[in-house]
């Protein structure tokens, strides 16, 4: 007679410890997965600034040097569809800017603030048209860059009050381009809705400070300017010469890197 051995099977514990080792292995996985994925969102977006600050000096080359207005209204502005535009969409940076993107949202809503351009495409087009104008991924320093009409901080207002270049008007008026910040991550709770991007972003200091004294994830977007400290409390900074950095949160309070004529971290406009 043939003797056959008896098939070999796991055993329930055997089985078990193998659950174990393959939990344990995606456990230390994920975190560097979610490290690798907000790292490409981080560069997604400081390429987004690059091409935005390409989109600045190319405006600047269109009109005689002049800097790309951060709030103002414009009656040239016109949306996907060559419509003419009014106020508010043609005042906020994004229908403006997005002539010089190739007409591309997807580079003003980079990274992980895609979703959000998804969101708003499927509304109908008035919808769109407007709420698309609220939300891009970086908000531009409308108070000191080229203006901000919705806040009276218009240059021929300003300027003769606080010093000329105080509102860049000019990309030759800068006096230190690679410190003056045009662009940074932004954020905002508006019309009930959370988004990872906002149109403009506030300075920490006016005449006096406005920003919160410590920055908290869960605070009001306006609290902090509307700036967005989203990779480990660090923004994606455009700065005026084209260069891109991360700001951290002492960077982005220093007044040097918002206004042309700040002499010092906490700077405040003062009365000539």
């Amino acid at each position: 007679m043939h003797s056959c051995s008896p098939k070999r099977a796991f055993t329930l514990i055997e089985l078990l410890v193998v659950i174990a080792i393959i939990g344990i292995l995606a456990s230390l996985l994920l975190p560097s997965l979610a490290k690798a994925k907000r790292r490409a969102r981080m560069v997604e977006e400081m390429n987004a600034g690059r091409q935005l600050m390409i989109g600045v000096q190319m405006y600047a080359e269109d009109n005689d040097g002049a800097m790309f207005p951060g709030y103002i209204t414009d009656e040239t502005a016109v949306d996907d569809h060559g419509q003419l535009l009014f106020d508010p969409e043609n005042a906020r940076y994004p229908w403006r800017m997005v002539p010089y993107m190739a007409g591309s949202m997807e580079i003003i809503y980079s990274g992980q603030n895609r979703s959000k351009l998804t969101q708003l495409q499927s509304m109908n087009h008035a919808a769109y048209t407007y709420n698309v104008s609220l939300f891009p991924s970086l908000g531009i320093n409308s108070y000191f860059i080229g203006g901000n009409k919705s806040t009276g901080y218009l240059p021929d207002q300003v300027n003769p009050k606080f010093g000329a270049g105080t509102i860049v008007t000019k990309l030759s008026e800068a006096r230190q381009p690679s410190d003056l910040m045009v662009f940074i991550s932004a954020r905002s709770a508006v019309l009930g809705n959370n988004a990872d991007g906002y149109f403009e972003v506030r300075p920490p200091f006016e005449k006096t400070r406005k920003w919160a004294a410590t920055y908290a994830a869960s605070m009001d977007p306006a609290r902090w300017g509307f700036v967005a400290p989203r990779f480990d409390n660090r923004s994606v900074a455009a700065l005026l010469d084209g260069h891109v950095e991360m700001f951290g949160l002492q960077e982005m309070q220093d007044m040097r890197h918002w206004c042309n004529t700040a002499d010092r971290s906490d700077f405040v406009l003062q009365q000539k």
